[in-house]
């Protein structure tokens, strides 16, 4: 692999060193993390270091070995520049990149307009499972919502619980809030659904639709004229983003809202059936059983 050119900085030291006006960052130290995985149940993921870097000018880094960690830098504001296997990328607002452990690399803040960044440091054998999305600019969807900022809360709860001590509380606290905060990233767009966020994209107004309509019967063309598509676009595009077709998708909807009613409202087969658009009852059971593997009777049952 090709060596990064040298750049103002040297070989990474550390500790902390940078001092921007309203900056945060905690490096757990090394006995500490050996401690507390020798007793914890995070061994297979877990965090050395975080930070919050606002309007970070001049923050630099250049490492010819990489860490033992995997980084994530979230830009929230202003811009820097990445330099990762011989290739160059730009991180903007509301965009995050992951270096993977052991891969030399060098970042900067730009010099007119430095970036305000989000960074954790983060390792375990669970991690690479994401290898997906490393390596790469991700750039999350825009939108008015706080949803960011929900995101964003979860790095200074992490941040705030290792601030306060590197007490087995504190850590645990810290690491078990470190799956959440990754499947912010890795799963944005049902982060964001869940916050409340929903995108104008078709087979997401698609499925917001058909929540809606639980209690109805749909056809594809009803969903396709509530999106002015043809049945045919519809479908296809529907099911490369989700991989079975829009009724399939429907059902499925309607059996997971089934299971939820007879297991917290106790509501008789029945009932369940004709609140979600079936009349007939028997019908409803068949449906039920071929995507649960019981029949609605014994799932109640089974729960009671």
């Amino acid at each position: 692999m090709k060596v990064l050119p040298e750049i103002h900085s040297k070989e990474i030291f550390k500790g902390k060193q940078d001092n921007f006006c309203g900056d945060r960052s905690v490096v757990i130290p090394a006995r500490v993390l050996n401690a507390f995985h020798d007793k914890s149940l995070f061994q297979d993921m877990y965090i050395s270091d975080i930070g919050f870097y606002p309007a970070a000018r001049n923050h630099k880094r250049h490492r010819q070995k990489g860490i033992n960690e995997h980084i994530l830098i979230y830009c929230i504001d202003g811009s820097g520049n990445l330099a990762f296997q011989e290739k160059e990328y730009s991180l903007f607002p509301n965009s995050w990149f992951v270096i993977p452990a052991h891969e030399p690399h060098m970042y900067h803040a730009s010099e007119k307009n430095p970036w305000s960044i989000y960074w954790i440091h983060y390792g375990g054998p669970t991690t690479d499972r994401y290898r997906q999305y490393f390596g790469k600019v991700m750039e999350l969807a825009e939108s008015s919502s706080s949803h960011c900022l929900n995101r964003i809360s979860i790095f200074n709860e992490i941040l705030t619980a290792l601030e306060t001590g590197f007490s087995n509380e504190n850590l645990e606290f810290a690491n078990m809030n470190l799956n959440g905060l990754l499947a912010s990233f890795f799963y944005a767009q049902t982060f964001a659904s869940v916050k409340g966020y929903h995108s104008n994209k078709p087979v997401d107004r698609a499925i917001l639709f058909m929540q809606r309509q639980l209690h109805k019967t749909l056809k594809i063309n009803d969903i396709s004229d509530y999106l002015n598509m043809s049945e045919s676009h519809f479908s296809k595009i529907f099911r490369n983003q989700t991989g079975t077709s829009p009724i399939d998708y429907f059902i499925h909807l309607k059996m997971q809202e089934a299971m939820r009613l007879l297991t917290n409202n106790a509501a008789r087969v029945k009932e369940v059936a004709f609140a979600l658009g079936y009349g007939d009852p028997l019908y409803f059971s068949r449906v039920f059983s071929r995507y649960t593997g019981m029949s609605p009777a014994a799932f109640a049952k089974r729960w009671c």
